[in-house]
């Protein structure tokens, strides 16, 4: 009998096995490694239309402009069916603090747009910065109503944005009519109830 081709091929056999083994428990390794990883969701505009950066608790101007002018445009451009999600929706970008200081007057304002059937659409021009993380949006804020023009008046809305675990984060908002005729005591973006 001859036991020699026998032993070649378990000794095949065992080397493949301990390779197997060994590549699955890299695999195994590797596997626990990556569950450990944290997935990071970056939210952006639809449209950017300059490169950024956006850091763990920093980014750059481009990406707070482009984020700002975009929050804005979403929250002041609507219509009675949408002014009340459409408020809702901003208020989740807004730290606590803020959202506690500004939440009844967007509220009311949304309120107010639904209640007298206004649609309104904001435009922005120009976005200035006075500060790494504070900027002025100015732009044209329309209202109409049943197809006929209320308001077309220039606006500026001054914001106060932090970054944090990668998401841009709106402090601090105030509305600045630059139209002296308008002048309202509402901080917020959307028309009040007593114009």
């Amino acid at each position: 009998m001859r036991v020699g081709p026998y032993l070649e091929k378990l000794d095949q056999a065992l080397w493949l096995t301990r390779i197997l083994q060994l590549t699955v428990l890299l695999l195994a390794v590797l596997a626990l490694l990556l569950a450990r990883q944290s997935t990071i969701l970056h939210i952006a505009p639809p449209d950017f239309q300059r490169e950024y950066t956006v850091r763990k608790t920093s980014a750059s101007r481009d990406y707070i402009e482009q984020m700002a002018i975009f929050l804005l445009v979403n929250g002041l451009t609507v219509n009675p069916d949408s002014a009340i999600y459409s408020t809702k929706s901003f208020l989740r970008w807004l730290t606590p603090e803020a959202r506690g200081k500004l939440e009844t007057a967007l509220l009311g304002d949304a309120e107010w747009i639904k209640s007298n059937q206004v649609s309104q659409a904001f435009y922005p021009r120009a976005c200035d910065f006075f500060g790494p993380l504070k900027l002025r949006v100015t732009g044209t804020l329309l209202q109409w109503t049943g197809g006929r023009l209320i308001t077309s008046r220039d606006v500026a809305i001054d914001l106060r944005v932090a970054i944090d675990h990668y998401t841009l984060k709106i402090e601090d908002m105030a509305y600045v009519d630059t139209d002296r005729t308008h002048n309202r005591p509402s901080r917020a973006p959307a028309p009040a109830a007593t114009e």
